[in-house]
């Protein structure tokens, strides 16, 4: 073979071709971990954050199976205590029928009062005679023409300061009648009312007491004391001066007895005591 004759060339594969620059390679799937387990269901997407060959457990179904358990066991309860019940004999209810009201065999009359214990007799009767006795020697008020006098309603009126005003309250209230007690002794002079609504109306009565005792106060200066064993009765002794030119003091006291209104009033030159108008008033009350 000449020198200059070039050796035969083996052919060879042809070269792959370059990659083009900006390929990257693939990395190599990893292995699955030796903890891995199967996924519980063929369906369920793959969680991309947890490795390759890992599955997660769906959310939620820990809760229904928890929830259907719940339910099942209310069910069942509630069935089981039915049936529990059902199979009860009935309670038997208590009779309605309960011991009828007895009579006495036949009507028993009470016994009526007599005279002397009735209150009713004595306060329907005269009510001069129930008025307080005067002390002995004593003289009628010089506007009076005795000791003891009935009163009208006109006359009553006119010891008001405004007889009008008086007049029209009065026959509201259903004044029926009043008696009068009036002396004078010495430099005091007294007076005593017995002022009787239509009968039983004791709610008339004590509303006269409860008015004047309004002005109580005022009209004496004194401050209110209770009259024993009744219910508002009160005396106001007279501390205040009234009058011009010739001063006095006035004490005054109030009380009630079922449908009569008791009102007592002691005009003095001197302030009137309460023990002098509790006095008074208790003896009017005693005679009542």
């Amino acid at each position: 073979m000449p020198a200059d004759a070039e050796a035969p060339v083996e052919p060879t594969a042809p070269a792959e071709p370059d990659a083009p620059a900006y390929a990257v390679q693939a990395p190599a799937e990893p292995a699955a971990p030796a903890y891995a387990h199967a996924p519980t269901d063929a369906h369920a997407p793959a969680d991309t954050d947890a490795p390759s060959g890992v599955r997660r457990r769906p959310r939620g179904r820990t809760a229904l199976i928890m929830a259907a358990a719940v339910v099942l066991g209310v069910l069942g309860g509630g069935g089981a205590g039915y049936a529990v019940q059902a199979a009860r004999k009935p309670t038997p209810l208590p009779s309605l029928a309960v011991a009828q009201p007895k009579y006495p065999a036949k009507r028993v009359a009470i016994p009526a009062l007599p005279a002397a214990q009735d209150d009713q007799v004595k306060t329907d009767g005269d009510l001069t005679k129930l008025l307080v006795p005067a002390p002995a020697g004593v003289k009628a008020n010089p506007d009076r023409d005795a000791i003891d006098n009935w009163l009208d309603l006109a006359d009553f009126a006119e010891t008001f300061v405004k007889p009008g005003v008086a007049f029209s309250h009065q026959a509201e209230q259903r004044f029926r009648r009043a008696a009068e007690a009036g002396w004078d002794k010495g430099p005091e002079s007294t007076t005593v009312f017995l002022v009787q609504y239509a009968d039983g109306d004791t709610d008339a009565a004590r509303s006269e007491m409860s008015d004047q005792e309004s002005y109580g106060h005022d009209a004496t200066g004194g401050t209110a004391v209770d009259v024993p064993h009744t219910i508002g009765g009160e005396v106001f002794p007279g501390q205040k001066k009234l009058g011009g030119s010739d001063p006095y003091y006035e004490g005054r006291g109030y009380a009630q007895h079922g449908d009569i209104s008791v009102e007592i009033f002691v005009d003095s030159a001197h302030p009137v005591s309460a023990k002098t108008l509790l006095t008074l008033l208790q003896s009017q009350l005693e005679r009542l």
